[in-house]
C-alpha cells in the first residue's frame, strides 16, 4: 500500500478532545471527517459533569450567556469505617456543573460550523497500517485512508489496541486502571440536609473503588465506581447501604440510572503518538486518576494537538513532528496526574483497616486528597511531616508503605520531567522504560 502526504485527517470517535482538534484543523483548511459508532442522539450521558469553564473559553467555545452555572461546594471524604471524615473546602473555587449532552451540543455545533464532516453509526474496527505508519482506519463501511488518524475512540479504542508493538504506543491497561461505574439521580426524600453536599466514600463497604452522594436542591446524585465489574444485585445492595447513611436518597430514578462499563482512572499514556497517529482524551487515558473526570483535560489536549499538527508545515505527521504535542501534555498535565495516581493506588491497594488508620491518625490530610482541584502534593512543613510520623507510629507497616509510596510517586514525577525534547526512537523507548520501572516500583 502506498500513500501521499496531504491534508486529509480522520478522527476515530467523537470524543471531546477529538472534536476540538477536528474543529481547529478544519478551520485551518484541513479535510476532516469524524467516524462515530453511535448515533447523534446517543452521544453524552444523562447527567451533569464538573468542569472548569475556562477550558471551554481556551479552545474557543462560547458557553450560552443564559446558561445557569452551579458550583460544586465543599467535599467530604469518608474512610471505610466512616470514623474520621476529611472536609475539603472549595472556598468558592469549586468546579462548575454542566449537562454532558449540552457539552456535546456545543462541541458538535462548533465542529459543523468549522467544516468538519461527521459520520454517525459507523463503528471503527482498527487501523490501516503501512509498516509502522498508520495510514487510515477500517470501518464497518469500508477502508478510509488518511494522512493522519486522530484516535478519539475511548479507552477501549480498536485503533490503539491494534497498533503493532513497533509503534511504541501502549495498547492495553492493567487491573485497577479503570472503574466500572453506575450513576443515577434519585428523588430527594425529606431528611436533614448533610453538612456538606458532596460526600465521597473511599473503599466503600470494603470494596475497591469509590462511591459518592451529591445532595442537590431537588434530587440526589449517586455514583458507584469499582475496579471490578458490578452486577445489578451488587448495585442494589450498595444503594440500600447508602440510604442507611444518607436517608435523603429516594428509590425513584429521575434521570440517569446508567451503567458505564469502563472509565480510565490512571496516569496518561507515556507515548501517545506514532507515524500518522495521535491519541487524545480517553484513548490516551487523559483523566483524573481518582474519579475518571477528563473532559477539560481532553479539550485542552485537543487544542495542543491541533496546534502541533498545524505547525508541521512539511505535512509529515510523523512521530517526530507530533512529539511536541505528546511532550506538552505530559509536562502540563501528566506530572500531576501521575502523582494523584500514586495516592489513588495507596488507597485502593490498602486494606480497609489500613485506610481507616490513615484517616483516624490524620496521616492523610485534606491537602493530600483534594483530587478535583488537581493538587498533586501537599505543601507540608517539616513540623507537619514530623507530626504525621509520630501519629503513625501505632501502625508502622501502614505508615512506611504510605510514606514509601509517596516518595516513589515523587520519583515517578521526576522521571516524567525528563521526557525527551525531541522524538528519537531509542531515547523515547528508554524514557518510557524508566516511567514503567518507576511505576512498578511505586506499586511495591
Amino acid at each position: 500500500m502506498c500513500f501521499t502526504m496531504g491534508r486529509k485527517i480522520v478522527i476515530a470517535g467523537a470524543g471531546h478532545g477529538g472534536l476540538v482538534a477536528a474543529s481547529k484543523l478544519a478551520q485551518s483548511g484541513f479535510d476532516v471527517t469524524v467516524y462515530e459508532k453511535k448515533s447523534r442522539d446517543e452521544l453524552g450521558y444523562d447527567w451533569l459533569d464538573a468542569v472548569d469553564p475556562r477550558a471551554f473559553y481556551e479552545v474557543g467555545l462560547e458557553l450560552p450567556k443564559d446558561m445557569k452555572f452551579e458550583k460544586n461546594g465543599d467535599m467530604r471524604f469518608y474512610n471505610p469505617a466512616l470514623s474520621a471524615p476529611l472536609t475539603v473546602e472549595s472556598n468558592g473555587n469549586g468546579s462548575t456543573k454542566i449537562e454532558r449532552k449540552l457539552i456535546y451540543d456545543l462541541l458538535i455545533d462548533y465542529a459543523e460550523k468549522s467544516g468538519v464532516k461527521l459520520v454517525y453509526n459507523c463503528p471503527v474496527l482498527g487501523p490501516v497500517m503501512n509498516g509502522t505508519r498508520v495510514v487510515g482506519i477500517e470501518t464497518v463501511s469500508g477502508t478510509v485512508t488518511a494522512d493522519l488518524v486522530i484516535d478519539s475512540a475511548g479507552m477501549d479504542s480498536p485503533v490503539r489496541e491494534n497498533l503493532p508493538f513497533d509503534c511504541n504506543v501502549d495498547n492495553s491497561y492493567g487491573y485497577g486502571e479503570c472503574f466500572y461505574a453506575y450513576r443515577a439521580y434519585f428523588n430527594k426524600l425529606p431528611a436533614p440536609e448533610p453538612e456538606v453536599p458532596y460526600e465521597i466514600f473511599l473503599m466503600h463497604m470494603g470494596e475497591r473503588g469509590i462511591s459518592w452522594v451529591v445532595t442537590e436542591s431537588d434530587c440526589v446524585d449517586v455514583l458507584i465506581g469499582r475496579t471490578s465489574p458490578i452486577s445489578d444485585e451488587q448495585v442494589q445492595d450498595v444503594l440500600e447501604k447508602m440510604r442507611e447513611f444518607s436517608p435523603q436518597i429516594g428509590k425513584e430514578v429521575v434521570r440517569g440510572g446508567t451503567r458505564v462499563n469502563r472509565i480510565p482512572v490512571r496516569r496518561p499514556l507515556s507515548v501517545m503518538v506514532c507515524d500518522g497517529y495521535a491519541a487524545v482524551g480517553d484513548s490516551a487515558y487523559m483523566t483524573m486518576p481518582m474519579n475518571g473526570s477528563g473532559i477539560c483535560a481532553a479539550l485542552r489536549a485537543g487544542l495542543m494537538l491541533a496546534d502541533t499538527v498545524k505547525a508541521d508545515t512539511e505535512e509529515k505527521y510523523s512521530a517526530e513532528t507530533l512529539w511536541d504535542y505528546n511532550r506538552r501534555y505530559i509536562l502540563h498535565f501528566g506530572l500531576n496526574f501521575a502523582s494523584i495516581d500514586t495516592l489513588k493506588n495507596i488507597l485502593l491497594c490498602m486494606s480497609s483497616n489500613g485506610v481507616d488508620f490513615l484517616f483516624d491518625k490524620q496521616i492523610i490530610t485534606p491537602n493530600d486528597i483534594n483530587f478535583n482541584r488537581g493538587k498533586s502534593e501537599s505543601n507540608s512543613s517539616f513540623s507537619d511531616m514530623l507530626g504525621r510520623v509520630s501519629r503513625g507510629m501505632g501502625n508502622l507497616p501502614v505508615l512506611l508503605r504510605t510514606a514509601g509510596a509517596l516518595t516513589k510517586g515523587d520519583g515517578l514525577k521526576k522521571v516524567y520531567r525528563t521526557i525527551p525534547e525531541q522524538y528519537e526512537l531509542e531515547a523515547v523507548r528508554k524514557w518510557k522504560e524508566e516511567v514503567l520501572d518507576a511505576t512498578v516500583l511505586m506499586m511495591r
